[in-house]
This record gives structure tokens, C-alpha cells and sequence, in this order.
């Protein structure tokens, strides 16, 4: 194909009817897949907004809320923001890649290997506050490319805006702002653009953004900040383990040849030739390396979760995209190697989804992330029959077994709280229930429920639930009298 028959070709069209395909099928999924205790835990949230909450910001709050009103009391509309989100994050990665390579070939087939990997598949359903972070946090990069290129105020007010959803939703969003100034002091562009209204601007938008929930937080013993302060901090001690699953665990999330491929861009992309001679595929780096490099140095002291780095990819892929062709290396037989890596990540993705919905690989529960979203309907429905015959309220242990029985039987259920953590259950007191409990309790507990040890009497209802998802036998099923 000729560079202008390329040019011609309406790549931008054929993508949006691929997402358009994409959204679809994880609609599917997304509508008969049971909610993780996460995501029902953000529902939870969604019934009582607020300008924050004690793990996160708010917004996934709000969109849940958003998307619920649409589709009540169904899982689809938990998870259609992040449907729309992904599709969203995809695009914008297709623009950026366009803006810098000049290349709509590329900068589609750059938008596939990022919505076919399996950490941006599986959060296109898994509706987390890093949906909204990937789509906020894709658009300060094109933001910040079009500013240092054009030096708009509209492009100025669009990166603030960006960096600001991104805070509302999840704290990682403020790594936006140190990548920032490390591209404004350290390339001739970035030095320029301080001369200048625009990054004045962006500070000033993105504070308008968070104010209302710094102000929340503020107000509520420090919010998510000090919640997740105490949640990182509480377990630091050296380990070579750690690290080495960290790097392990980040190449099979991604996809071990894209993931090289992306690593190589970041290792090579910070010398003076790049910072200097091409400030574009720079701007990317410093979107990328330090988030990666922070989480790395991290993974030494503590168990990283996969998803902890998993933005500083999303600016990663277009300066990689930018490298491959000729910005520092040729990537010899490109096509061969985009075709392996899109192949691997549609079959690992196909596995993850499928194991999902009707397990059939031989992997225990506690191995297997993908049987945390199985079995709470049939959980639920056990509950609601005991307690019926029972004549009990519900009650639980934990957030997670909490928002998913009040999720999946629309009746109230009292919390009481995990050992493991605090949650913001914590922080909505509730009565307990007078009359007879039927208490769900994770057999990974070894002490009786502090509300059955204020009982007149309680037992162990001796209760076993058949099925694939077996999810009733992981809890120990208390009736206390009170």
C-alpha cells in the first residue's frame, strides 16, 4: 500500500466499527458474568454519593450511578461506563499514535494491541476506578501533545481537566503532574511552555476539579489518602520475590512480546537526542517510565497489584509505535510481530473471559482471579431462602460478601467488619438487627461473629450448596438469636 492510498484508507472509520464490535461483545459478558465483591462494593457506594469515599475518590461512584439509572439492578449497568470508558481510552491511544507516528495504519493497529491485551480486556468489563483513569489519563497525553505542538489555551484547559478526573478517580491521576514538570524542566519545549499562561492554566483547572473532594477528605480524617497511606505502607519489607513476580506477572498481563517491546521504548527514550530532537516521542517517555519505575523500585518492598502500573502503557504503546519505525530502531519483520503479539493476547484474553463464565481449567479458587465472579447469585439465593425459612435478617463479614448479598437480594444486610481491613461500611453505622441473624461468615475466620457472641444463643446452620461455583461452602452460615 502506497503512502497515500494509506493515507486515504479511513483507518478511523474501520476502528470505530471494531470497538463498536468490541463493546458489544463484552456487553455480553459483561451482562452475565456475576460482580466481583469490588465492583459491588463500588455499587454500594452509587446508592449514597458523596464527594468521596474512604478507599477511593468518587467517580466510579458517579458512573455507576449513571449507568444503573440507565439499567437498574442489572450488572450491565455497573459495568457500561466501563465499556465506554475502553472505547474511549482505545481512541484516544489511535489519536495520539496518529499525531506522532503521521501514520493512521499504525496508530490503528496500536489501538489493537492496547484493547486486546489482557489487563485493558478485562478491565473493559471489570468496571474499577481505572477505567475512568485509563480514559482520563490517555487524554492528558493527547492534551499535553497538542499544547507543547500548538500552545492553545483550549489544549491547556483540556489537559487540566483531564489530570482532574483522573485524581477523582484514583489517587494515581496526580503521578499526572510529576510527569509533567519532568517534560517542562528537562527538554527546550517543556522549558518554553513555562514562559507562558497554559501550564498556569492546567494547575488551576485540575484544582477546580478536585477541590470538592480534597475538601470531603479533609473533613473525613484524610479520605481515601490516609486509607490508602496505611493500606501501602503496612506491610514494607525486602523482597526478591516480589520483584521478580512484579516483572513476571506485568509481562503476562500485557502480553510478554508487547510488554518487551514496551519496556524497550522506555529504557532507551530518556537521551538528550530524544529530549531534544524529537520532544513528542519525550513526552511519552515521561508519561510512561516514571509510573513504571516508581511501581518497579516498589515491587523491592511490597506486593505491587497488576494494575498499579498499567497506565504508564497507555503512553508507552504510541512511543513505542514511534521507536519500532524508525524513531530509534526498525523492528524488522513488524508485521509478523504484531500479528504474534495481537494472536497471543485474543488468546489469552479468550481464556480469561471463558474460564470466567464456565470454568474448565483445573485451578483452585484461591489461583484463580476469575472465581471472583462466580457464585454470588447462587449465594444470594441460598441466603434469601434460609433467612426466609428462618424468619432472620441478613449479616455478613467483609465488604465484598456485604455489597454483593445487598446487590443480588435487594434487602438490607448488616456488616460487620473484616479483620483483614477497614472498609466504608466503617463509616456508615447502622443498628444491628434485633430478632433472628442469619450470619454469613468467610471460613477463613477462625473467631465466632462479634454479633452471634452477643446472642442469647447461636450455631452453625450446617449448610452445603451445591452447583459449579460451590460459593456457598466458603462461608460458615451462623443463625444467632438475639
Amino acid at each position: 500500500m502506497t503512502m497515500k492510498a494509506e493515507e486515504e484508507f479511513p483507518y478511523a472509520g474501520l476502528l470505530l466499527a471494531v470497538l463498536a464490535g468490541l463493546t458489544v461483545l463484552r456487553g455480553l459478558f459483561a451482562a452475565f458474568a456475576d460482580l466481583s465483591p469490588d465492583e459491588a462494593y463500588y455499587w454500594s457506594w452509587s446508592t449514597r454519593l458523596a464527594f468521596g469515599y474512604y478507599d477511593h475518590p468518587p467517580a466510579v461512584a458517579w458512573l455507576i450511578a449513571a449507568g444503573t439509572a440507565l439499567l437498574p439492578g442489572s450488572e450491565l449497568g455497573v459495568r457500561l461506563p466501563a465499556l465506554l470508558c475502553s472505547s474511549l481510552c482505545a481512541w484516544t491511544v489511535f489519536a495520539i499514535t496518529r499525531d506522532l507516528t503521521g501514520s493512521g495504519r499504525q496508530a490503528f493497529w496500536v489501538a489493537m494491541l492496547l484493547s486486546f491485551s489482557p489487563i485493558f480486556s478485562v478491565g473493559a468489563v471489570i468496571h474499577t476506578p481505572d477505567a475512568l483513569l485509563a480514559a482520563a489519563w490517555a487524554g492528558a497525553v493527547w492534551f499535553a501533545l497538542r499544547a507543547a505542538r500548538f500552545e492553545r489555551l483550549v489544549d491547556w484547559i483540556g489537559l487540566g481537566a483531564c489530570i482532574g478526573v483522573a485524581i477523582l478517580a484514583k489517587l494515581t491521576g496526580w503521578f499526572l503532574l510529576p510527569c509533567l514538570g519532568l517534560f517542562a524542566f528537562c527538554c527546550n519545549v517543556g522549558r518554553s511552555s513555562l514562559k507562558r499562561p497554559g501550564p498556569a492554566l492546567t494547575l488551576l483547572v485540575a484544582a477546580v476539579v478536585v477541590l470538592p473532594n480534597l475538601l470531603w477528605s479533609g473533613g473525613a480524617g484524610g479520605g481515601a489518602y490516609a486509607f490508602q497511606l496505611a493500606h501501602t505502607t503496612r506491610d514494607l519489607g525486602f523482597s526478591a520475590v516480589s520483584f521478580l513476580a512484579f516483572l513476571g506477572g506485568q509481562a503476562g498481563v500485557v502480553s510478554p512480546l508487547l510488554w518487551i517491546g514496551l519496556v524497550l521504548f522506555m529504557a532507551v527514550s530518556w537521551r538528550r537526542e530524544v529530549r531534544f530532537g524529537r520532544n513528542p516521542a519525550f513526552l511519552m517517555w515521561c508519561f510512561s517510565a516514571p509510573l513504571f519505575l516508581f511501581c518497579l523500585l516498589l515491587s523491592i518492598v511490597l506486593k505491587v497489584e497488576a494494575n498499579w502500573p498499567v497506565m504508564a502503557y497507555i503512553a508507552a504503546l504510541p512511543g513505542a509505535a514511534w521507536a519500532w519505525t524508525g524513531g530509534r530502531f526498525y523492528l524488522r519483520r513488524i508485521r509478523l510481530w504484531v500479528g504474534l503479539t495481537l494472536s497471543v493476547s485474543f488468546v489469552l484474553t479468550l481464556l480469561i473471559h471463558l474460564q470466567a463464565l464456565s470454568p474448565f481449567l483445573p485451578v483452585e479458587d484461591k489461583l484463580d482471579a476469575t472465581a471472583r465472579l462466580r457464585g454470588w447469585r447462587e449465594l444470594s439465593r441460598e441466603a434469601v431462602r434460609e433467612a426466609d425459612r428462618l424468619g432472620a435478617e441478613l449479616a455478613a463479614e467483609g465488604y465484598g460478601p456485604v455489597s454483593e448479598l445487598l446487590f443480588y437480594t435487594g434487602r438490607p444486610v448488616f456488616y460487620e467488619r473484616s479483620s483483614t481491613r477497614l472498609s466504608q461500611y466503617d463509616l456508615w453505622k447502622s443498628a444491628p438487627p434485633q430478632g433472628t441473624i442469619l450470619f454469613l461468615q468467610p471460613v477463613s475466620t477462625k473467631s465466632p461473629p462479634k454479633i452471634c457472641e452477643q446472642a442469647r444463643a447461636s450455631w452453625i446452620l450446617e449448610k452445603k450448596a451445591g452447583g459449579q461455583s460451590r460459593r456457598a461452602e466458603r462461608f460458615r452460615w451462623w443463625v444467632c438469636e438475639r
